[in-house]
């Protein structure tokens, strides 16, 4: 055997069980509408958009792929449709190559690589990290990818599914850096924050906090502010790449989509009169803000927060509804949704007591206090100015990995307890074992049907 292989067994093995899975899981998904969207019979728009619908994710990514188009919201997402690019002129030289549209096998690709690497980093973050056995770390990392937006996000084309393995990069780097006790290198902050930011905008705060908390105490505060000055390099990068794209590309594409939509109202007029309510709509909304600029908006007041909390945030989240399954909350699917049987709200304070015990048993950890402020900060946006109530599960990719985090520090805290460990194992399999065959259910009999 070669020394490499020998050296690396335990990464490959769990590399290799990670790239078959998520394989798995990409290869169920080019089940869904698979004769439509590789041989669609009209536009792209109109192939992906009318017919995707999972959990209020969109297809952006189907269609910017298909046909290249700048789609995404720019302040959000300021390098996303750039990056997408390379991916659209390789479909568009496969479909002069095949005659059909390769969109959805370059995406399942894709995504596999991406879950894949985000499986490999959350186990060695939990093995390398916090010092737990190889078993216990397979198991924790197998409960983080049964969470239902975790699993998810591995083979659906959307954005989350980018952000999810920089984040878990960024606990990784700063958690060396930590255990290390040492700062996190510009090397490795500033690509991170450009490439994090460059997706989705707000990735710049966490990014930030895993450096400050590599900083903090160990760095004269003049130093940390000025290693935080060197942020303003990558994100002047980022501005001037946002203001290119907005008066050039992003301008095309909103004077090419209003030239469209005033000819169809000019032929249609149940279509102009539904256009017309829906920047009736659109304006309504926006008054009713709590916060009304672009990088922020559907934060929405009218949901309960607590409510929001129990349904979305710690039931959707982690596991499925079975009514209103996979519907948008844009669309078809209430705010809110209860489960049917009591024992489902029993399983979601089963994980909250697991977190609360986790951080307990952590609070003298940095990386645990790390990733709380980041899980902190999103919980501010979702439940404090209730951004994005209605749907705010599928941000889930943004903290759910504090959930393994905190739960290694309760296995490592109860070591010397062999029965309270035991008991921790065995509710961290059963919640695995059971968030992976409800979910799944759920997923399969909506993806094929």
């Amino acid at each position: 055997m070669p020394s490499f292989v020998k050296r690396h067994k335990e990464t490959l093995l769990v590399a290799l069980s990670g790239l078959l899975l998520m394989a798995a899981l990409n290869v169920m998904m080019l089940q869904y509408h698979y004769d439509v969207w590789t041989n669609p019979k009209v536009g792209f728009w109109s192939a992906f958009y009318n017919r995707f619908e999972l959990s209020g994710f969109d297809p952006l990514t189907y269609i910017t792929i298909s046909k290249w188009r700048p789609l995404y919201i720019l302040v959000r997402h300021p390098l996303l449709a750039a990056i997408m690019w390379p991916l659209a002129e390789l479909n568009s030289w496969l479909m002069a190559e095949y005659g059909m549209n390769c969109t959805i096998f370059i995406v399942a690709v894709v995504w596999t690589l991406l879950a894949s690497a985000s499986w490999l980093l959350m186990f060695r973050i939990l093995r390398r990290l916090t010092g737990l056995s190889l078993a216990h770390s397979l198991l924790l990392t197998a409960w983080f990818f049964s969470f239902s937006h975790i699993m998810l996000v591995t083979f659906t084309p959307d954005h989350m599914s980018l952000t999810l393995p920089l984040l878990l990069l960024t606990v990784y780097l700063a958690g060396k850096a930590i255990n290390r006790k040492r700062a996190m290198p510009l090397w490795q902050s500033l690509p991170l924050l450009f490439v994090s930011t460059g997706i989705t905008t707000t990735n710049m705060v966490k990014v930030g906090l895993a450096d400050l908390f590599t900083q903090w105490g160990r760095k004269p505060f003049p130093r940390i502010v000025l290693h935080f000055t060197a942020y303003l390099i990558p994100l002047a990068i980022l501005a001037g790449l946002y203001f290119y794209q907005e008066d050039t590309v992003q301008a095309e594409e909103q004077k090419s989509n209003t030239e469209m939509m005033v000819k169809k109202a000019k032929r249609d007029s149940v279509f102009a009169k539904q256009w017309e309510k829906e920047k009736v709509d659109i304006k309504k909304r926006r008054a009713e803000q709590i916060v009304d600029i672009p990088i922020v908006t559907n934060t929405e007041h009218h949901i309960d927060r607590i409510p929001s909390l129990v349904e979305n945030i710690f039931g959707e989240g982690f596991l499925l509804h079975e009514d209103y399954a996979l519907m948008d909350a844009n669309k078809t699917r209430p705010a809110l949704v209860r489960y049917n049987y009591w024992w489902y709200y029993a399983l979601e304070a089963m994980t909250v007591l697991l977190l609360a015990a986790g951080v307990w048993c952590g609070r003298r950890k940095r990386l645990l206090w790390m990733t709380m402020a980041m899980f902190l900060f999103d919980m501010m946006l979702h439940v404090g100015l209730e951004f994005a109530n209605a749907d705010t599960y599928i941000m889930t990719a943004h903290w759910a990995f504090l959930m393994p985090i905190a739960a290694a520090y309760l296995l490592k805290a109860t070591e010397m307890r062999p029965v309270l460990n035991m008991a921790v194992l065995c509710s961290l399999l059963f919640l695995t074992v059971f968030s992976w065959g409800h979910n799944l259910k759920i997923i399969v009999e909506h993806i094929i049907k």
